[in-house]
Order: C-alpha cells, then sequence, then structure tokens
C-alpha cells in the first residue's frame, strides 16, 4: 500500500521518476525525520526527489511552503552541480544557507533524492552537519533494502489484455 499525498505523505514505485513507498518503509523514514527534526529542534525536515517533490516532511511547516521549498532545494542543488562541473568537481552534495533567524542544510542522498532541514540560526553548524550525516545513512539504508524488496516482487500482471475486437464487444 502506498500513500498519496505527496505533501504529506509518500509518494514513491521505483522508477526513475516515482517512488511509492508501503506503510512500513514509509514510517521508518518518517520515524528517522521525526528524530532527527527534535534532536536539532528543527523546524522541518523533507525528504524529496531531485525533481522536486516532497516525500516525507517531519514539522509543524508553519509559515512555509514545503511545496516551493522542495521545488526550490531541488532546482538549488542542480545548479549547484553546474557549479562543481564549472571548477572541476564531480559535486557538492551539501548546501547550507545561514540567515539571521533561520537556516537550510540539503544534501544529496542516493542521486534521487535529497534531504532538506529547516533548522534554528543559532544551532551549532556541526551538530546539523553531523546528525544529517547519520540520518543520510540511515535513510539510504532504508530506501536500499526498499528497492530490492520491490526487485524481487513479482509485476504485478492482473490487468487484462484485450483485443479490438472483444473491447468493442465489451463496450457494446
Amino acid at each position: 500500500m502506498s500513500h498519496g499525498a505527496a505533501t504529506l505523505g509518500a509518494a514513491c514505485s521505483v522508477s526513475s521518476n516515482t517512488f511509492n513507498l508501503h506503510d512500513l518503509e514509509y514510517q521508518r523514514i518518517q520515524t528517522v525525520l521525526t528524530r532527527m527534526q527534535k534532536e536539532l529542534r528543527a523546524q522541518l525536515v523533507l525528504l524529496i526527489n531531485r525533481s522536486g517533490q516532497p516525500i516525507v516532511i517531519s514539522g509543524p511547516a508553519e509559515n512555509i511552503d514545503c511545496t516551493a521549498l522542495a521545488s526550490l532545494a531541488a532546482a538549488n542543488l542542480a545548479a549547484t552541480d553546474g557549479l562543481a562541473n564549472i571548477v572541476g568537481e564531480r559535486e557538492f552534495s551539501v548546501l547550507v544557507h545561514q540567515g539571521r533567524q533561520r537556516s537550510l542544510f540539503i544534501s544529496d542522498l542516493l542521486k534521487r533524492f535529497s534531504l532538506v532541514l529547516v533548522f534554528d540560526a543559532s544551532a551549532s553548524s556541526g551538530l546539523v552537519r553531523y546528525k544529517c550525516k547519520r540520518t543520510i545513512l540511515l535513510l539510504e539504508e532504508i530506501i536500499q533494502e526498499f528497492q530490492r524488496k520491490i526487485e524481487k516482487e513479482e509485476p504485478v500482471t492482473g490487468i487484462p489484455q484485450f483485443t479490438d475486437e472483444e473491447l468493442e464487444e465489451l463496450l457494446r
């Protein structure tokens, strides 16, 4: 079973554009994000895909448009990939934007996802980096485990195939 609303739940099959999480994996990811959010007293933590779609959200998200944040974070990471190439780097996998009140941490996850954290600007950046790195390792493990499980499952072939004649007969 998968969750439908991408902004509040999971919209995760293992194709390059979508990723349909089962309830167990969604709950595991939600637990990991919630724990990090509480440990860092972050206002918001998102797992997004690289096209900017929110997959799992933890936090009250008060006064924050999560859809816009996810989209802009993905675009920011994509632009930073271009900057890395220009200066001869393979990638810049972590971005930190510091503000007066709030800061952002954006990190690549398996080249398909990103972790986005909105946190108080007074928080220790070293602690944020450490907790995020640990969280990313846990998320990568959950996602890779899920992908292996999905690859082992038989494809669903329950969709009947009809000839044109059979369709015409059915539609009469």
